[in-house]
């Protein structure tokens, strides 16, 4: 008889059967609980031995599983010294899309981008900061001064002054991406620290703001929370394509800046600290079959002018309500995301020649571009922005922008069409889609009514906005940015 067996039998000889079971069966017991038995250590029940069975260690996996592994890895140790915690302080404790109110103050993260310490963030999460401090891996802390943000594209550059070189992330081509390819979105979720998670490129083209003239977000089912806002996505060969801003609140989809955009603000932001956006002063909109017929048109292509703001380039080089701009700067405009798209990065005071179809015929007009902010603020708000800045967008119920949110055609006030990440309206939980009946008690029910029903008197003070959100009411005051 095998020892063990020999001994556990003679272990249940010497001990009560307990009940109905006999000597065999408590000498089987003892042979599974006996550590000494050669081939039974991962299961026996001794004190000094697990009750768990333990793995082969490193080896036995697939050869293909086992290099990915180890690539992966490798990037992640690569990657994580150049991604750093961003945390604010002295402003309002803001808070990241999708954070129920009450939790913790908004932390996000960045990426380095240059030894020498300049760090690519959202401008959302620094937006309202009265001071910026930058954690790195190794734990150290330094003050980061604002170089530049723009948040028409949410982005922000910072610098950090640190006593030697720092990792940085190389900069890939976000335009060569593919959907299905690997990323990884790096980044300190919660702001619990460093973490990685990985996806694949779920789809090219418009995010989460549909209607301005950069939509090609890069969407990406990597798991995102609240606190990677900020942080890279990076593709297989651990280079940054995007840069994480947004995440569905209990929904698997997110959000990046693809990287050549930032690639052509960056300069910019670091001269001039803000971006000068071109603008025309023109209302526009996309031409159907039925309106390239009314208008003499052989094809629905260009842009069609719904309305002229006195005092502004366009009106300036004599554009008119009916005209549909055709070609702008060279370049044939097909539809308003185009023009668009052109228009906002052409050197402001640049004149150009633009190509409208009038009547019929094709005339050329020469503009001159202005800037977008300096346009709104002497027109008291034109293209939908208030005079005062509150974070927000509005237009009339039968605009364009305003028909995707399916509003009653008996519906009264104008419609809320954007909201900017990290500003007023987000601060107060407005939200694209409210329709606004009413400004500090007036009712309003056009622009022009919406922009004169805003306080004059103290810019500082708040306005009280009666807000319709389905089939409920609430007033909601929000403070301007001052």
């Amino acid at each position: 008889m095998n020892k063990g067996i020999s001994r556990g039998v003679r272990a249940a000889r010497g001990r009560p059967c307990g009940g109905r079971m006999g000597g065999v069966a408590l000498a089987v017991l003892a042979l599974l609980l006996d550590p000494a038995i050669p081939g039974w250590s991962g299961i026996a029940f001794g004190a000094d031995a697990p009750f768990w069975m333990d793995g082969r260690g490193r080896g036995g996996e697939d050869a293909e599983v086992a290099r990915l592994n180890r690539a992966l890895a490798k990037m992640a140790q690569t990657l994580k010294p150049a991604v750093v915690q961003i945390g604010i302080s002295g402003g309002p404790a803001a808070r990241e899309e999708g954070e129920p109110p009450g939790e913790r103050p908004r932390v996000g993260s960045g990426f380095l981008i240059h030894p020498s310490g300049y760090i690519v963030t959202n401008s959302h999460v620094i937006e309202q900061a009265g001071a910026v401090e930058v954690h790195l891996l190794d734990q150290r802390k330094f003050p980061a001064k604002v170089v530049g943000k723009d948040s028409r594209t949410d982005l922000a550059l910072l610098k950090i002054e640190a006593p030697a070189d720092l990792p940085a992330i190389p900069l890939g081509d976000s335009d060569a991406l593919e959907v299905g390819e690997l990323v990884l979105a790096v980044g300190n979720p919660f702001g619990l620290g460093h973490s990685i998670s990985m996806g694949i490129v779920s789809r090219k083209g418009p995010g989460l703001r549909p209607g301005g003239p950069f939509e090609d977000y890069i969407q990406t089912d990597a798991s995102i929370n609240p606190g990677n806002s900020g942080g890279p996505l990076v593709n297989s060969r651990g280079e940054a394509v995007g840069v994480v801003t947004a995440v569905i609140p209990n929904r698997r989809v997110g959000f990046a800046i693809p990287i050549n955009l930032a690639k052509g603000l960056l300069p910019e932001l670091r001269e001039k600290g803000k971006i000068a956006w071109g603008f025309l002063g023109v209302g526009i909109q996309n031409l159907s079959e039925e309106m390239a017929k009314a208008f003499d048109l052989k094809e629905a292509k260009g842009v069609l002018v719904n309305n002229v703001l006195a005092g502004l380039p366009a009106a300036a080089g004599g554009v008119k309500r009916g005209d549909v701009i055709v070609g702008f700067g060279g370049q044939d405009i097909a539809d308003v995301r185009t023009l668009q798209r052109i228009v906002s990065r052409t050197p402001v005071g640049k004149q150009v020649e633009m190509r409208v179809m009038r009547g019929g015929l094709l005339e050329t007009l020469t503009v001159t571009v202005g800037e977008a902010v300096a346009a709104a603020r002497a027109t008291g708000g034109g293209g939908g922005l208030p005079a005062r800045d509150l974070g927000l967008q509005v237009d009339e119920l039968e605009s364009e922008g305003a028909k995707k949110f399916k509003l009653g055609k008996d519906e009264e006030g104008v419609v809320i069409t954007d909201v900017a990440k990290g500003g007023p309206a987000a601060t107060a939980g407005l939200r694209p889609g409210d329709l606004v009946r009413e400004v500090n008690r007036r009712s309003v029910a056009s622009m022009d009514a919406f922009r004169r029903a805003l306080r004059r008197d103290d810019p500082g003070a708040p306005d009280l906005l009666l807000i319709k959100r389905g089939e409920g009411f609430l007033y909601i005051t929000i403070r301007p940015k001052t």
